[in-house]
C-alpha cells in the first residue's frame, strides 16, 4: 500500500515514518491507513495535524513483538508493568514504543508522546491530539469493513470527536465485560473522563 503524503513536510514526522517503514506488510497498512484517517480527523476538529500524524507513524512500532519480546523491553526500557499488562503484554506496545521514542531518538513532544503510549488503552485527561490519535487507530477503513458495529461509531467522529472516543471505550470495555477479561484500570480512568467531559459540555 502505498504510504500518504503529508500536507506539512516534517522532521518528527519523517522520524517516525522512517520507522514504519520496517514494519511487517499488514501493520505498515494499518499505520498508513491511521495516518490517513488521523490527517482527516485534525482537519475536521482543528487538531496539530503534524503531532497526529508523528504519532499515528509510530504508535505501532511494537505492536508485532512477541509477547516475551514485550516483556523484555519493558524491562530495558525500565517500564514496570501492571498486573494487566503481564497478563497481556499486548498492552505495552505503545508505552515501550514512547520511551523508545524519549530515550534513544530524542523525541520531547509531550503530545506525541502521549499518543503513541495511550492509543491502545486511554487514560483521563487525554490531549485533543492522543484523542485524534485513539479514534483514528479504532475507526481506520479496513477495522470498520471487519467490524459494523464501528460505522456509526466514525460517523460520530466526523462531528464530535469526544463522543466518538466515549462511544469507542464504552463499546471496548463493553467487550471485554463479555468475555470476562480483565479491565485495564486506565481504560476504565478513560472511559469516566471523557464521560464527565461530555457531560459537562452539556451543562
Amino acid at each position: 500500500m502505498g504510504e500518504p503524503a503529508s500536507e506539512t513536510p516534517s522532521p518528527l514526522i519523517n522520524l517516525f515514518r522512517e520507522r514504519a517503514s520496517t514494519l511487517p506488510e499488514w501493520l505498515r497498512g494499518h499505520t498508513a491507513r491511521v495516518v490517513t484517517e488521523g490527517r482527516r480527523l485534525a482537519q475536521l476538529h482543528e487538531l496539530d495535524s503534524t503531532r497526529v500524524q508523528a504519532a499515528a507513524w509510530g504508535h505501532d512500532l511494537y505492536r508485532a513483538h512477541s509477547p516475551d519480546a514485550l516483556l523484555r523491553a519493558a524491562a530495558e526500557f525500565a517500564i514496570d508493568p501492571t498486573v494487566e499488562e503481564r497478563t497481556a503484554p499486548i498492552l505495552l506496545h505503545g508505552p515501550i514504543a514512547a520511551a523508545q521514542a524519549a530515550r534513544d531518538w530524542g523525541v520531547t513532544d509531550a503530545e506525541v508522546l502521549e499518543s503513541i503510549r495511550w492509543h491502545t488503552t486511554g487514560r483521563g485527561g487525554m490531549s485533543d491530539v492522543a484523542i485524534g490519535v485513539f479514534v483514528a487507530d479504532k475507526i481506520e477503513p479496513n477495522k470498520v469493513a471487519d467490524d459494523p458495529g464501528l460505522v456509526p461509531i466514525r460517523a460520530l467522529a466526523n462531528h464530535d470527536l469526544q463522543a466518538a472516543f466515549a462511544a469507542l471505550l464504552d463499546r471496548r470495555i463493553a467487550q471485554q465485560l463479555a468475555q470476562g477479561t480483565v479491565l485495564h484500570p486506565a481504560s476504565v480512568e478513560a472511559r469516566n473522563a471523557a464521560r464527565l467531559r461530555l457531560i459537562e459540555r452539556e451543562d
